[in-house]
């Protein structure tokens, strides 16, 4: 099993002016490799393979600041880019992206408190330990848009270190949502306040005085607390329920109308990125479930007699007319995806 670790480092200075040459350099190998292979390409036609980057990149690492490994480590990565996406990739440069340096685990070396690369020393945080046993396969520096760097490590860990304890046998429904981020079937609400909102005053200040460094500051903590948030509300879940159901709501596509910063804000897809390996370490079960008529239905007699369109969005809470039951407009929706769920697995069964 592989898993990610990221570190920040503590030097700066000279040796974090030196990373940024490397990264330049890196940069010069990103744009060698995708010109050949937009070229070889428009030419003949022909799909380029690894040989050919190794080719054209032979020896290179007398004359630049990077060594062969992440010559070799940057070239492929462009060339996974091209085969994934299946269409050109855009050249880099330092104005606009951040600094990338991809390298093997050949040439780096891990001590306690700090590392060694290309034949010098940098200081990192340690804030956790590898899992005993653990092999560093690849991995990568990155700088974020603060200008810190940090060193993301893969590595390769046994099934026994990589799973954690099961979660308890339990199925939920989880309703995403703009005025509470994740509504369960259990009644829980997990709700934060719209950050976009509390931080738009101080960042129109920001910017009106072109603040650069304040702005991008401001961005950096909105991002870190939307992060945590997201982390700590996807362990909970994970740990507790073995079963989960969650409903298929686009935030692409709603990004899209007015609703698009409330729906950008919550972060609902990130966090069923983060339920979706967390849920797999506990060896339990995500599903994406539709929510058609989730919120119009009730839950107790299944009678589509809810709020509809869109005034109905405005009413939080409704009684039935059919069978007098008084329901919370998220919580109904979460249960209905919880029983929308266990019938698709039925039918699922069946069907096999």
């Amino acid at each position: 099993m592989i898993l990610t670790y990221r570190y920040r480092l503590k030097d700066g200075g000279s040796k974090v002016n030196r990373l940024r040459a490397m990264s330049s350099h890196v940069n010069l190998v990103w744009n060698l490799s995708n010109e050949y292979i937009r070229k070889r390409w428009k030419e003949s036609r022909f799909y380029t393979t690894k040989s050919h980057l190794h080719e054209i990149t032979k020896g290179s690492s007398k004359e630049i600041l990077i060594n062969s490994q992440t010559i070799q480590a940057t070239a492929y990565e462009v060339l996974l880019r091209v085969q994934k996406t299946k269409k050109k990739v855009r050249f880099r440069s330092r104005k606009k992206n951040l600094g990338f340096i991809p390298f093997n685990g050949q040439t780096f070396k891990l001590y306690k408190g700090y590392l060694n690369y290309n034949g010098f020393n940098i200081n990192y945080w340690n804030h956790r330990d590898f899992p005993e046993g653990s092999v560093i396969k690849t991995g990568s520096f990155s700088e974020d848009s603060e200008g810190k760097w940090y060193v993301n490590l893969n590595i390769e860990i046994s099934d026994s270190s990589y799973y954690l304890e099961q979660a308890p046998d339990h199925a939920i429904g989880i309703d995403p949502g703009i005025k509470s981020v994740l509504t369960t079937s259990d009644g829980i609400k997990y709700e934060r306040e719209n950050l976009t909102k509390k931080y738009a005053p101080k960042l129109a200040k920001a910017q009106r005085h072109h603040k650069k460094k304040q702005i991008t500051k401001i961005h950096a903590k909105i991002k870190n607390i939307r992060k945590d948030f997201n982390h700590k509300v996807s362990f909970e879940i994970a740990k507790a329920n073995r079963t989960i159901f969650y409903g298929d709501i686009s935030s692409i596509k709603l990004s899209k109308t007015r609703m698009a910063k409330g729906i950008l804000d919550s972060g609902i897809g990130s966090i069923y990125n983060f339920l979706e390996y967390k849920v797999n370490r506990r060896q339990g079960n995500l599903y994406k479930i539709s929510e058609k008529f989730s919120t119009i239905t009730c839950s107790v007699c299944c009678s589509r007699s809810g709020p509809k369109g869109l005034s109905g969005l405005k009413i939080r809470e409704w009684i039935c007319p059919i069978c007098g039951s008084k329901h919370d407009r998220d919580i109904n929706s979460a249960k209905n995806i919880l029983r929308f769920g266990h019938e698709t697995l039925e039918l699922c069964s069946k069907a096999a």
